[in-house]
């Protein structure tokens, strides 16, 4: 049709599909007949190589696609809670800090004021 316009999707093949074909490929006794596998499943050797390195190294294969989906702002949201958390604990210890020092100061008043009572002669009566 003329002016209809429609976007070619890409096919998803789920976990089990995936398994399903590494098997058939990998049951497959002769280059023909794995091309045959490929061939009748659609799938290229790069889908099959990529499909053995994920299941070797355990990740599933639904992170791959997760990926395009996540929210974008997740890991900023995620970034700026752990700092939130930070400047809080370092709130946290500066007024610690403060109220030490205060203490502090208290003490040097209290003693400053009663060395300086010591210091003056008595006056004779």
């Amino acid at each position: 049709m003329p002016g209809a316009t429609s976007k070619a999707r890409p096919r998803v093949f789920t976990p089990m599909d995936r398994e399903r074909i590494i098997a058939a490929y990998e049951n497959a006794a002769t280059p023909a007949e794995r091309a045959a596998v490929m061939r009748r499943e659609g799938v290229y050797t790069s889908h099959i190589t990529n499909w053995r390195k994920m299941r070797k190294s355990g990740k599933s294969p639904e992170s791959k696609t997760s990926r395009r989906h996540e929210n974008p702002d997740g890991s900023k949201i995620a970034r700026l809670e752990a700092k939130v958390e930070r400047l809080t604990q370092q709130l946290a210890r500066a007024n610690d800090t403060i109220d030490v020092l205060g203490k502090v100061h208290a003490l040097l008043q209290n003693a400053a004021g009663e060395s300086a009572t010591d210091e003056q002669p008595s006056k004779p009566r």
